[in-house]
């Protein structure tokens, strides 16, 4: 399965909610995006800490599946 490549998003901002992260950035096409990350077990305040720290000095690539070219075309 082939993806096409929506933006590269370097972390500007990492937010601890009560379930998980929101990560806020904008991307390598000029526009802001927003990621939340909700996370299913419990987490102490240290370790969210520190998942924070590492996700504040991270990048998201965003990706989306490519569709599928018609039938008689090629990509």
């Amino acid at each position: 399965m082939e993806f096409d490549l929506l933006a590269d998003v370097p972390i500007d901002e990492v937010q601890a909610t009560p379930d998980g992260f929101v990560m806020q950035g904008r991307g390598s096409d000029r526009l802001g995006y927003r990621l939340e990350m909700h996370i299913d077990w419990p987490v102490d305040a240290r370790t969210k800490k520190v998942l924070g720290e590492i996700l504040s000095q991270s990048e998201v690539r965003v990706m989306r599946w490519r569709a599928p070219a018609p039938k008689g075309r090629s990509r």
